[in-house]
């Protein structure tokens, strides 16, 4: 589809041209559409036209490569360094015959099309200016979608940074007061009262597991940090030793391959790992040892981690939906979880650049699969 403003007839052009001949010939051109209106300014020197510009924004600017003061790759630098005057008009360049790299050294710098003077003279000059005009027209409004997009989720992630913050603090006085009652009152509560004390104090616990999962989920786009080199056997060493209580209750083996080093942010890697590695050990099959396999294989482009466990496996039907933000496949009462674990692992993996994938068969075990960039 086309994309035009409301007035779509009516376009101004700049021609930036120092032969006269070939300046005619665009303005020759531009005139014989008559149903188009043209209004055209010409400049002769990189100067001149650096003066119009500054004063009118134009549709498109027509920029001849051989200039007297310079080449048109500096107007052009002009025009970039300028786009918040300039940042839905069209910019095409127009090269001899024989200068493509040029023409690729002005596509790079921010030019939309480029044009060769033979094409010009056979006729070749209005379409490709109109097609130009409604690439930078529509590269303009993605543009200010996408700052849109980014502001809302900016403000999305700092309200949920704010609540989780502003919910720790009466969960907590909750828990205290729980305490104090359960501490002060312990020979004056029966089964029932006891009973009722721990289902709260359950649910807080949750509560504040919940809290914690939306305060990450809530930083991971959002929080500025830094890549850096980061050996991941050094990483998966930290982790195992700090899930050797939960591998001792699942009578559980961790098995790590040789790993890599990658560039990456560490804390979120960390938190990926750790978020795999707990789930291993968590939905583990009941009567059977928990096994766990850490892999990576090295392509050209990229590390393709897998962490493989012989664990309860996922149904064919929930395969796509484990990854949706609060969904859960079991019970709180059978398994603790928020439901937020692999969609702060898929936002981790898509924050270095990468997929997130499971294969799964139910009842025999998973393997995830994800992708870091090298």
């Amino acid at each position: 589809m086309i994309y035009r403003t409301p007035d779509s007839k009516n376009f101004d052009i700049l021609l930036v041209e120092d032969t006269l001949e070939d300046m005619d010939l665009y303005v020759r051109s531009l005139k014989k559409k008559e149903n188009l209106n043209f209004n055209i300014e010409k400049a002769t020197t990189i100067k001149q036209a650096i003066e119009i510009s500054e004063k009118q924004k134009f549709d498109c600017y027509v920029v001849d490569y051989h200039l007297p003061d310079g080449d048109g790759i500096k107007f052009i630098h002009h025009l970039i360094d300028n786009k918040n005057h300039h940042k839905d008009s069209a910019i095409v360049m127009v090269t001899g015959q024989g200068d493509e790299e040029t023409a690729v050294e002005a596509l790079k710098v921010g030019a939309d099309d480029y044009l060769t003077k033979k094409a010009i003279s056979d006729g070749i000059f209005v379409q490709p200016l109109l097609a130009a005009i409604d690439r930078a027209r529509l590269k303009s409004q993605i543009a200010h979608y996408q700052e849109e997009l980014e502001r809302s989720n900016n403000e999305l992630a700092d309200f949920a940074h704010t609540a989780s913050h502003d919910l720790k603090s009466p969960l907590r006085r909750i828990k205290s007061y729980c305490d104090i009652l359960e501490e002060d009152s312990r020979e004056r509560l029966n089964t029932e009262d006891k009973q009722i004390l721990f289902r709260i104090d359950t649910n807080i616990n949750r509560m504040q597991s919940l809290i914690e999962q939306l305060l990450t989920f809530s930083l991971i786009n959002n929080q500025k940090e830094e890549k850096e080199d980061i050996d991941i056997n050094q990483l998966l060493l930290e982790i195992t030793n700090d899930f050797e209580p939960q591998i001792k209750e699942a009578c559980g083996q961790i098995n790590c391959n040789n790993m890599p080093c990658v560039y990456g942010y560490k804390t979120r890697l960390i938190q990926l790992f750790s978020n795999l590695i707990s789930n291993a050990l968590k939905y583990k099959n009941p009567g059977i040892n928990a096994l766990i396999q850490v892999g990576v294989e090295d392509t050209q482009t990229h590390y393709r981690f897998f962490i493989k466990d012989n664990g309860l496996g996922i149904s064919k039907d929930n395969l796509d939906k484990i990854f949706t933000d609060f969904k859960r496949l079991h019970a709180h009462e059978d398994i603790e979880g928020s439901g937020l674990g692999l969609s702060i692992c898929k936002k981790i993996v898509e924050k270095h650049n990468g997929k997130l994938w499971v294969e799964s068969t139910q009842g025999e075990g998973s393997t995830f699969h994800f992708t870091i960039i090298k």
